[in-house]
């Protein structure tokens, strides 16, 4: 009995069993797939000391897998490495921001290291071992490069005195002080007294409306009435009729564009006859063509007493009619300028070459060119040869000015100064010709014989090399002397070929004595002190005006001038040159006399308040320093909305789309506004 009662027993255990292991229990089987599923992405997931070497996911490829613990984990790790960082160390890096921070900051520290030894490689080449005479060396050579440069003893005014402004004011607290005192010094505060002749300018403008005649007043009150009629937006049709009303000898105006071709001509009709005897004219496009040089040369001869002719911005003016202009006007007339201009050509320079030859001025006694000035013209190299080859019209010429030519290469210079037979030539302007080059500078030293140049402006020219000007501005045997300019632009030329030995020549041939006693250039160094030269120099003499902006001068150049210079210069620009100092424009404003007025320093970051605020005529005033102030911002953004508004209310106002003559009746508004963005 109890032997059958333990088998059922072991029979019911048995059977158990067999149903626990068919029917497994849930909990313990998701437990056991969440082990499996980390220890499969444990390598992935966790900071293991070693990379796994057995790949537990099925795809081809890590890096292309979709399954990522983040969203930029494929952009990490498809990220090259910094240079100097370990790469391993960073592929095993953990994907999340303190670790990617903690990698940043390696990479900063490891290139600052790399850096650091690559500057000091570079301050001591080739591990040269320092010597205990090295720092005495370098002591006897910065009292030597002080001897030769006096401009770097030069001290600031603030450290002279220790009145130097406190360094922890705001910066642009300084430049708003510093804007306010030049503003004071100049005359142009906001408590500054305005001139009795400014007064009486203002009131006349404002009620210019009212005024019927003007009477006999000098042409520069007439100028500065209209300067100010078209910042005000009230040069209108009635405003020419009283500005160009009988007896007036001049004609200047600066903005003809509200002025019509009837009105034009019938102030000519009336205003030549009665002794007029300029016609100076900008953005004139709309009010003088065919129809005014028909009006001017319908008058007779004998009432013509013209000396001087400027258009600028003519479009509607011919080139046959040009030339009428000339054949009407050249008994008497001395001076040509036309400014864009598009349509002059091969007859305006034949008439030019016809009309005041030697010939025609025997026949017909007083035409003779002394000016001559064209600028963004388009002529062709065949009409600007016949104003050379084909007459001597240019004989007796004193000012040419040739800017923006098409049609201007060597051969064209070379002909026309050529033609300059008496060497009376004073001004030349050659800038903005990209096809010019050294060549053009012997044709201006040879056309210099009796040395009457005093200004020279080659701006803008790529071309001219630092070999070309520096023979050119030395004395050479069986040529004409240097030229002793008084105006010297060599602006926007190659920055590598303007530099100092250039400007250096170019300062001392303008103020050196030319006895070949007192002055020989081949025995000047260029390198020694410049303050050594004071003994050759003529003080009255030099340069007044020099432009060098974009060029490679230095402090060098300052030291030169500051000597050369001394009592002549009254304008510098020297914006772009990166190489000049505080101390080199702080010793020539020291130098310089009180004629000194202007100079322009644009695109010089490198000059800090040790000039600004330290130079020896911070207080004094007199000394205008151009380009170290911005204006506000949103100043024109207002003011060109203003405008925009204006325009808006004035097309509003026409019942259908305005046309030109309708705005030009409502645009009061919109000049007054493009005025103030203007100004």
């Amino acid at each position: 009995m109890s032997t059958r009662r333990s088998n059922r027993a072991r029979q019911g255990s048995d059977n158990g069993s067999a149903i626990a292991e068919e029917e497994p229990n849930p909990t313990q089987s998701m437990r056991d797939r969440s082990r499996a599923v980390a220890e499969r992405e444990a390598s992935r997931l966790a900071r293991p000391d070693q990379a796994s070497a057995a790949r537990t996911l099925g795809h081809a490829s890590k890096s292309k897998s979709a399954v990522m613990s983040t969203p930029l984990g494929s952009m990490l790790l498809g990220r090259n490495s910094s240079p100097g960082v370990n790469s391993s160390a960073e592929n095993h890096e953990w994907c999340g921001p303190f670790s990617i921070a903690r990698q940043m900051i390696a990479a900063r520290e490891e290139a600052k290291r790399l850096r650091e030894e690559q500057q000091a490689e570079a301050e001591n080449p080739g591990g040269k071992e320092q010597h205990p005479l090295d720092e005495a060396m370098e002591i006897v050579e910065l009292e030597r490069q002080r001897k030769e440069n006096p401009s770097m003893n030069w001290i600031s005014r603030h450290n002279r005195t220790a009145d130097a402004l406190s360094g922890s004011a705001n910066y642009y607290a300084k430049r708003r002080k510093r804007f306010h005192r030049q503003k004071e010094l100049a005359g142009l505060g906001s408590n500054t007294v305005p001139s009795l002749f400014q007064l009486c300018i203002n009131f006349l403008v404002k009620n210019f409306d009212h005024v019927d005649s003007l009477g006999i007043v000098d042409h520069s009150i007439r100028r500065a009435l209209c300067e100010n009629l078209v910042a005000e937006g009230k040069m209108n049709g009635a405003a020419f009729d009283v500005l160009a009303e009988m007896g007036v000898e001049t004609l200047e105006l600066i903005d003809c564009a509200q002025v019509t071709q009837d009105q034009m001509c019938e102030a000519l009709q009336s205003l030549l006859p009665s002794g007029l005897r300029a016609i100076l004219l900008k953005h004139c496009g709309r009010c003088f063509g065919k129809q005014a040089v028909k009006t001017i040369s319908e008058i007779k001869n004998e009432d013509l007493d013209l000396f001087a002719i400027s258009l600028s911005g003519a479009y509607l003016l011919k080139d046959e009619d040009a030339a009428k202009l000339l054949a009407s006007t050249s008994r008497t007339l001395s001076s040509i300028e036309l400014i864009a201009c598009p349509l002059i050509g091969m007859h305006f320079c034949t008439a030019l070459g016809e009309h005041f030859s030697s010939s025609r001025d025997a026949q017909v006694p007083g035409g003779c060119l002394l000016e001559l000035s064209l600028e963004d013209i388009p002529l062709t190299k065949e009409a600007l040869l016949s104003l050379g080859a084909a007459s001597d019209s240019l004989r007796k010429l004193k000012s040419l000015r040739l800017r923006s030519i098409d049609g201007l290469d060597d051969e064209v210079v070379s002909i026309v100064l050529g033609s300059i037979e008496e060497g009376s030539l004073e001004g030349i302007d050659l800038s903005n010709n990209p096809n010019l080059t050294d060549d053009i500078l012997s044709s201006i030293r040879r056309c210099n014989f009796n040395d009457n140049l005093r200004s020279l402006q080659l701006s803008s020219l790529k071309n001219l090399t630092a070999i070309g000007l520096e023979a050119f501005f030395t004395d050479i045997p069986d040529l004409p002397s240097p030229p002793m300019l008084r105006k010297l632009d060599l602006s926007n030329c190659s920055y590598d070929e303007i530099n100092d030995t250039v400007v250096t020549l170019a300062a001392k041939a303008s103020s050196f004595k030319r006895s070949l006693k007192d002055f020989t250039s081949g025995d000047i160094d260029i390198t020694s002190n410049p303050e050594q030269f004071d003994a050759n120099v003529i003080h009255s003499m030099g340069l007044v005006h020099c432009n060098i902006a974009g060029s490679s001068v230095s402090d060098k150049t300052m030291e030169i001038l500051a000597v050369c210079c001394k009592s002549s210069l009254e304008e510098l620009d020297v914006s772009s040159c990166s190489n000049i100092s505080d101390k080199g424009l702080g010793y020539l404003v020291s130098k310089l006399g009180s004629q000194f007025s202007k100079v322009h320093v644009w695109g010089l970051a490198q000059l800090t308040e040790e000039f600004f605020d330290g130079h020896d005529r911070a207080e004094d005033g007199g000394l205008e320093i151009v380009g170290i102030w911005m204006k506000k911002s949103g100043g024109s953004t207002r003011k060109v909305r203003l405008l925009l508004q204006n325009l808006t209310e004035v097309v509003n106002s026409c019942e259908t789309l305005p046309f030109p003559n309708e705005i030009l009746q409502n645009s009061t508004k919109i000049n007054r506004a493009s005025y103030e963005v203007a100004f």
